[in-house]
């Protein structure tokens, strides 16, 4: 088994993204071989073709796709057209938020499958992982939902199985949750010379009497 893994976060280094390609390299190792390609560089379209299953890896920006992965399936798309693989590789996706609701995903992973089903290659399944970022520094008791879904992508990955896309949470409320992303966005706004008023929304300005 041969998986190219499509890094598809902007970031040069640090992202959730290759925090997550490098997880599923890892438990990889001994089911097959990885190939890591990034979709700011669209290029080796041979090689992604010649695997077993293409994983797209990326945020989500705006409930959808980042822009440079879009053009990456754009041109993708292009180059099958202009040679058919000889393979049909199947297609898999993984989307982390930094909101908490790994639901919120949906749309952007449905993209993905309604560009697989257009270039006629088989689509598997999706996992969005809410709070993506939050989760990587929580403890083992508080990231089980993550933990499960992202053992079961890979189970459904390994078997080149279809099913349900899977969506989870951290295992705190959501409210603990907002507390502590508050606790650290805002002295990071301090440390740029803003305030919240500064990046709130003016109607919700206006709501709170400001």
């Amino acid at each position: 088994m041969k998986l190219a893994m499509i890094m598809g976060s902007p970031k040069r280094r640090g992202s959730m993204s290759a925090h997550l390609i490098k997880e599923m390299t890892k438990a990889t190792r001994k089911a097959g071989e990885v190939l890591v390609f990034n979709a700011a560089k669209p290029e080796r379209f041979d090689e992604v073709l010649s695997c077993d299953r293409l994983v797209f890896v990326f945020p989500l920006y705006f409930d959808s796709l980042p822009s440079h992965v879009v053009s990456y399936l754009e041109q993708l798309a292009a180059y099958i057209k202009e040679h058919p693989p000889e393979k049909t590789p199947s297609v898999y996706a993984v989307c982390n938020l930094g909101f908490y609701e790994g639901y919120q995903t949906k749309w952007a992973l449905g993209r993905i499958q309604c560009w697989a089903e257009a270039v006629s290659l088989p689509w598997k399944t999706g996992l969005g992982i809410g709070a993506g970022p939050f989760t990587a520094h929580l403890p083992p008791e508080a990231r089980k939902r993550t933990d499960n879904g992202k053992e079961k992508f890979l189970e459904l990955l390994f078997s080149d199985t279809a099913g349900d896309n899977i969506y989870t949470e951290p295992d705190i409320p959501k409210e603990m949750f907002v507390e502590i992303a508050n606790a650290n966005w805002i002295p990071q706004l301090e440390a740029n010379h803003l305030t919240v008023d500064d990046v709130m929304h003016p109607k919700l300005r206006h709501e709170n009497g400001k």
